[in-house]
């Protein structure tokens, strides 16, 4: 059979989607970089060249999954021709679609507890930064200071992530209520230390 060399980069990628199935599957003890290696059909040396280790293969294919999870909601934030407001329902939105957690099932399995946690927490990370720049855009657009965005930008996405992560979520009551708290914090930002 002739070998198929396909790009590096496409080659890592690969080897980290199937860990993060094989991780969500089966759980962080039951896997290795040799069961992984097989599983996306590749030589154990060749994904011990990209991952040394299974912690690094483990922590690759979180923050991996947990970019690939946030793609649309930090696409919403990034947009400069919303609101801050219609960023905010375009990422509770996005967020709300199942389609978008291909391994929410195995994830919410009894024992993934901290597998869940750890890419609740990559996923937080993943968008922060981006509601810290829509916050600040919002504040600019006003003219205010953008005094507690990276605070504020911290609580809300931790927030979120949290009422949307349990089992069969997120649903509608868990989207009603980010919308209704967001809508809280966003109003007092927009207040200012002042409180005027």
């Amino acid at each position: 059979m002739p070998r198929t060399v396909k790009d590096p980069e496409e080659r890592k990628a690969e080897l980290l989607d199937t860990a993060m199935r094989l991780f969500a599957e089966k759980g962080y003890d039951n896997v290795s970089v040799r069961s992984v290696a097989r599983e996306a059909g590749v030589a154990p040396g060749l994904a011990y060249h990209y991952f040394d280790s299974k912690q690094r293969l483990f922590d690759a294919a979180i923050a991996h999954y947990a970019e690939e999870c946030s793609e649309g909601m930090r696409a919403v934030l990034d947009d400069r021709g919303l609101s801050l407001d219609e960023k905010l329902e375009g990422a509770i939105a996005v967020a709300t679609d199942h389609s978008a957690f291909p391994h929410a099932d195995s994830l919410h399995a009894e024992g993934n507890g901290t597998l869940h946690d750890r890419l609740s927490l990559g996923i937080c990370e993943a968008v922060r930064p981006r509601m810290q720049a829509a916050l600040e855009l919002d504040a600019a657009r006003r003219g205010a200071p953008a005094g507690d965005a990276g605070l504020l930008a911290s609580m809300m996405v931790h927030a979120c992530v949290g009422l949307a992560s349990g089992p069969g979520m997120p649903d509608a009551a868990a989207a009603d209520a980010a919308r209704r708290y967001l809508g809280a914090l966003v109003a007092e930002y927009r207040r200012g230390p002042s409180g005027r």
